[in-house]
């Protein structure tokens, strides 16, 4: 039976201190490149990638275009899978944040009833990416896509799929997603088939 496969991978490290990096437009780290490089390769040496997606944030979408132009695979720049819009708090190193740590101890808490100052709500960040999610099942029709994304993306993804709440936060705070981990999603290609999740965060 012909089934579509999925593979979402989250991003390595990042060059810079300890912060929300949502939409803030970071570079990898030294390490992180080698990391994500090395499990791209070994995640395409199991099963031949057919098709990578990745956000256009650098620190996904660099090493998936290398990728792609080295092994002449096709590749889709899809906007709708960059990681939450942490707004003024986007990209600001916590040991910078000592007047706004109790706001984002609330946040953490209760990411649906609040959000960042000029970012984006939890329910808007779920929307944009089911729908992205949605639209990248139907494209498949057999193949396998490698989705180059960040944790929380992946975070959603998984809710929607096994139907959890991604409102509770503790799909943010237990579910933990790895720099360069991978999870599997393979999807029966055929009317109602159900999402099977073969693993969460694997990392090489």
């Amino acid at each position: 039976m012909v089934t579509k496969t999925f593979t979402l991978i989250r991003h390595g490290k990042v060059n810079g201190e300890p912060a929300l990096y949502g939409h803030t437009d970071i570079a990898l780290s030294a390490q992180g490149y080698i990391d994500l490089k090395n499990a791209i390769e070994k995640i395409h040496a199991q099963l031949t990638v057919d098709c990578i997606i990745t956000s256009p944030l650098i620190r996904c979408a660099t090493l998936a275009q290398e990728f792609s132009i080295q092994h002449t695979i096709p590749l889709q720049l899809e906007s709708q899978l960059k990681e939450m819009h942490f707004g003024t708090w986007d990209g600001v190193p916590f040991d910078h944040t000592n007047n706004t740590w109790q706001q984002l101890e609330i946040f953490w808490n209760s990411p649906f009833l609040t959000h960042p100052p000029e970012g984006e709500t939890l329910a808007f960040f779920a929307q944009r990416v089911i729908q992205a999610w949605e639209i990248l099942t139907q494209k498949n029709s057999g193949q396998h896509h490698l989705i180059v994304c960040h944790g929380g993306v992946i975070r959603i993804i998984l809710a929607h799929i096994l139907q959890i709440d991604w409102r509770n936060a503790n799909l943010f705070k237990q579910v933990h997603i790895d720099y360069a981990s991978n999870t599997r999603i393979e999807i029966g290609n055929y009317e109602g088939a159900l999402p099977v999740v073969k693993w969460i965060g694997v990392t090489y």
